[in-house]
């Protein structure tokens, strides 16, 4: 007499299997996709348009202001109680991504620098893109200090995650004359001097 065969419950159990292997190698593929220590930090900056423009008259129509930028990046450039420095707003590729920004610009006539600020949708240096404040810095000719005509400075104000930022804070880099960074990193605007100051370089 032949023996009556089992039903079949194997595939059932491999289904679950499956499911469950899908499912760890998804949590490992999102955990590889995360920001991981070493990854770039930072937004993309190419500052050329802004050494360009330190080159040139301020506007015409400019006013009188003692600061510049909002919020972490707010500065003071005033040299005295009663010195005043020309500000003025126009259309400008503030970082270098081929689109223009509404930027706000400061002409330190004592120091000979231009700053120039803007809030906008920045590309991160880990791929995607945030909105943050941004300030950018370069000396123009016959600058106080002797510095490279077109070198400077840039500061995104970024909060915890954004653009790979560990903590909320201001991160850098300051540029030479052709534009390109020499030393990135966390820091603090020194107004004093029109530097950036890294407390974290990497």
């Amino acid at each position: 007499m032949a023996r009556r065969k089992r039903p079949w419950t194997f595939v059932p159990a491999m289904a679950s299997l499956s499911t469950a292997l899908v499912t760890f190698a998804g949590a490992l593929f999102y955990r590889a996709a995360a920001a991981q220590p070493g990854d770039p930090v930072g937004v993309i900056v190419m500052p050329g348009a802004v050494a360009k423009r330190a080159m040139m008259a301020p506007s015409p129509n400019a006013t009188k202001t003692t600061k510049i930028g909002k919020n972490n990046l707010e500065v003071s450039i005033a040299h005295g109680m009663t010195t005043r420095d020309l500000e003025w707003t126009e259309s400008l590729d503030i970082d270098g991504d081929g689109e223009a920004e509404d930027t706000t610009l400061v002409w330190d006539d004592a120091d000979k620098v231009l700053y120039a600020f803007s809030r906008g949708t920045y590309r991160c240096q880990s791929g995607p893109t945030a909105s943050v404040d941004l300030l950018v810095a370069a000396n123009g000719p016959d600058n106080r200090r002797n510095r490279p005509i077109g070198s400077g400075f840039w500061v995104a104000d970024l909060g915890k995650d954004e653009c790979g930022a560990d903590s909320a804070g201001l991160w850098g880099c300051k540029f030479d004359g052709g534009g390109d960074p020499t030393e990135c990193g966390a820091g603090r605007i020194d107004a004093k001097n029109d530097d950036l100051i890294l407390t974290e370089a990497h």
